[in-house]
C-alpha cells in the first residue's frame, strides 16, 4: 500500500502535466498568429488603395508646384475601387490630372484614374467624368470640381500647365493655373467665361442674376468661381 500511493498520484499528475503542456504550446502557437492575423485583417481594408504605382515627385524643390491649392498632404475621402475610404493623406496632381496618396510606408504613391469614383478634398468634392458619357464630347476625360450640385450642376477643371523660364542660367519651373466652367443647361454642359456668357444661359432671368450678384457685393471678373455658382443658385430658385 506504501507504494501504491505514489505510484496512483504519479499515474494522475503525468497526464494533466502532458496536457498543461500542449496547451501552452497551443496558447503559443496561438499567441504568435494573433498578430499576423489581426494585420491581415486591418489591412485586407486597404489593400486595394495602397496597391499603385510609385508617384515621383517632380520639381520638389521649385517656388511653385503642380498641385491644387497646397503642396502638402490633407486629408481627404476617396471612392475607389467600389469602396469608400476616409482621412486619407493625399494630393492632387492639376498637371497631369492624377490623385496621389501617401502610402503606410510614407510614399508617394499614384492611384489608377479609371478607378477613382469621386474624392473629397479641401471641401471640394471631384468626381471622374467621362467624355461622351457622363459629359459632353467636347469635354475631357477626367476629374471635375461639383461647385454647385442643385439641378444646374456646375463643374470646374482646374488645370495647370508647366512652363520654363530662365533666370541668371537656372530654369525656373511655374506652373500658372487656369480654371474651365461648365454649366448644365437644356440636357448638355457649357463652357462659360464672361459674366455674359452665363447670362446668355438663362436670358428670361438676367435682370435677377445681375441684382443677385449686386445684392452680395460680387465682381465677376475679381472672384468669376463665386458669381457663377451664386448666379446659377439664384436660378434654380427662379425656375421652380
Amino acid at each position: 500500500m506504501r507504494i501504491a500511493v505514489p505510484l496512483f498520484i504519479s499515474a494522475f499528475l503525468i497526464p494533466l502535466m502532458l496536457q498543461g503542456q500542449s496547451a501552452s504550446k497551443a496558447l503559443a502557437v496561438d499567441g504568435a498568429s494573433y498578430p499576423e492575423t489581426e494585420y491581415k485583417r486591418a489591412t485586407a481594408y486597404t489593400q486595394n488603395l495602397y496597391n499603385g504605382r510609385i508617384y515621383y515627385l517632380y520639381d520638389p524643390k521649385a517656388e511653385e508646384h503642380q498641385f491644387y491649392v497646397e503642396r502638402k498632404w490633407e486629408k481627404g475621402s476617396v471612392y475607389y475601387d467600389g469602396q469608400r475610404f476616409d482621412s486619407i493623406p493625399m494630393l492632387y496632381d492639376i498637371v497631369r490630372d492624377e490623385l496621389v496618396i501617401r502610402s503606410l510606408q510614407g510614399d508617394y504613391m499614384l492611384l489608377q484614374s479609371e478607378r477613382v469614383k469621386y474624392f473629397d478634398l479641401m471641401g471640394h468634392h471631384f468626381d471622374r467624368m467621362i467624355t461622351g458619357k457622363t459629359i459632353g464630347p467636347s469635354m475631357q476625360t477626367g476629374f471635375y470640381d461639383l461647385i454647385y450640385k442643385g439641378k444646374t450642376r456646375t463643374l470646374v477643371r482646374r488645370k495647370k500647365e508647366r512652363q520654363e523660364k530662365i533666370i541668371e542660367k537656372k530654369i525656373i519651373p511655374l506652373f500658372p493655373q487656369k480654371d474651365f466652367y461648365y454649366i448644365f443647361q437644356n440636357g448638355m454642359y457649357h463652357q462659360v467665361r464672361s459674366k455674359k456668357s452665363v447670362l446668355a444661359l438663362f436670358p428670361e432671368h438676367s435682370r435677377e442674376l445681375k441684382k443677385v450678384l449686386r445684392e452680395q457685393h460680387i465682381k465677376y471678373r475679381k472672384n468669376r468661381e463665386a458669381a457663377i455658382s451664386t448666379m446659377v443658385a439664384r436660378y434654380d430658385e427662379l425656375a421652380i
